[in-house]
């Protein structure tokens, strides 16, 4: 027979979202399992002292079977390793803080090619107070990182308004609506969490995020040269955008004791207005992107008063 294919879970996160407290948990559960966790720096993991069993240059053994390593290079390597041997149960990956945890996928596409692991869920540990005190770029990253796992965990949410939580509800409703759920405090998930979910929904409409124009289930639509806005206009095109696009970015002209420039930029009920210095101004021009069928290109046209451009 074939040997047995090891299941593998990647965690991913931006900084401090809780990836190792939620890895914490799991080792704590592990209940007769045989888990290898490969983590970034194993250091960092606050293991039970009694259940640490030995500890080598890149390893700690733990007394209930289970094993913490240093995410090195050679991942494939390690992982091939441990499955030359007695395999264990569980393979559990987490990714940097600054990585992009899809960035795991050609490492488990070899291995599951070799029979050695596969995908078996993508986790996404969510900061709650964190979310919505970033910039567009960072939170754009977070949201499309998320949209892309198969279980989202919402963390920190004691440590948020019911308001502030809602509104990443929302975002999260209509960024990744397919994606699995868990709003919890101290990355506090169980097995029955993990493992309830899995990765046959990698191919489903929410990857086409990553693409322009109409795929599918998202559409985007731009405008250029419209004529400078009014402070109100301005004002109901960022409440309109808000309520109805994912992304949304460009340079508006605003007329209001001058004229000026800004770069607004969108992502679900997140927005950031930065003013654009007179020697950058450029073509008024925007960008929005949201779901094919209800993209609101009708009323931003008309509070544009622009027709689209593409």
């Amino acid at each position: 027979m074939a040997p047995r294919s090891v299941p593998t879970l990647t965690v991913g996160g931006f900084l401090g979202a809780g990836k190792t407290t939620l890895v914490n948990g799991l080792l704590r559960q592990a209940d007769g399992r045989r888990v290898v966790v490969f983590v970034n720096d194993f250091g960092a993991i606050n293991i039970d002292h009694d259940l640490i069993e030995t500890v080598e240059a890149d390893r700690i053994a733990l007394s209930n079977g289970c094993v913490c390593c240093s995410l090195n290079d050679d991942l494939i390597r390690s992982m091939v390793a441990f499955c030359d041997g007695d395999r264990p149960d569980l393979f559990v990956i987490e990714a940097s803080g600054v990585a992009d945890p899809r960035s795991l996928s050609s490492t488990l596409e070899a291995l599951e090619a070799a029979r050695h692991a596969h995908l078996r869920a993508r986790l996404y540990v969510l900061d709650a107070a964190q979310v919505g005190g970033l910039g567009y770029a960072d939170t754009e990253d977070l949201v499309d990182q998320a949209a892309a796992s198969d279980l989202i965990v919402v963390n920190k949410s004691d440590l948020v308004s019911g308001n502030r939580l809602g509104a990443i509800e929302q975002l999260l409703d209509r960024s990744a609506p397919t994606v699995t759920r868990a709003v919890t405090s101290r990355a506090r998930v169980s097995w029955k969490d993990v493992m309830g979910v899995g990765a046959q929904m990698r191919c489903s409409g929410r990857h086409q995020m990553h693409g322009h124009g109409d795929h599918g289930a998202f559409a985007s639509t731009a405008f250029r040269g419209f004529p400078p806005l009014s402070e109100d206009r301005l004002a109901a095109l960022v409440t309109l955008l808000k309520r109805t696009c994912l992304r949304a970015k460009g340079v508006l002209t605003v007329e209001g004791e001058g004229r000026s420039s800004t770069l607004l930029q969108l992502v679900g009920p997140y927005v950031e207005m930065t003013p654009v210095p007179p020697e950058a101004s450029q073509l008024a021009q925007l960008v929005v992107i949201g779901w094919s069928k209800t993209l609101p290109t009708a009323e931003v046209s008309d509070l544009l008063q622009a027709e689209p451009w593409a």
